[in-house]
């Protein structure tokens, strides 16, 4: 088995961490963005949280490492 070196180790952690970052980050725009039309429910602003989350970090894995 090939080890990684450490700077592999540390571009992967910082890929990572951008990742979950950019996807909170998205997920607070999204309830930003649609809290216009969105009820005012705690249930509902935690869904939509939460999918747009989702979203935005498959979208940019999808991106960044392919399929």
């Amino acid at each position: 088995m090939v080890e990684k070196s450490a700077v592999d180790f540390i571009e992967e952690w910082q890929t990572g961490a951008f990742l979950i970052i950019l996807s909170v980050v998205v997920g607070a725009f999204s309830v930003i963005g649609l809290s216009s039309v969105l009820p005012s429910s705690p249930v509902v602003i935690l869904s939509v949280f939460l999918v747009g989350t989702i979203a935005a970090f498959v979208g940019s894995s999808f991106i960044i490492y392919g399929r």
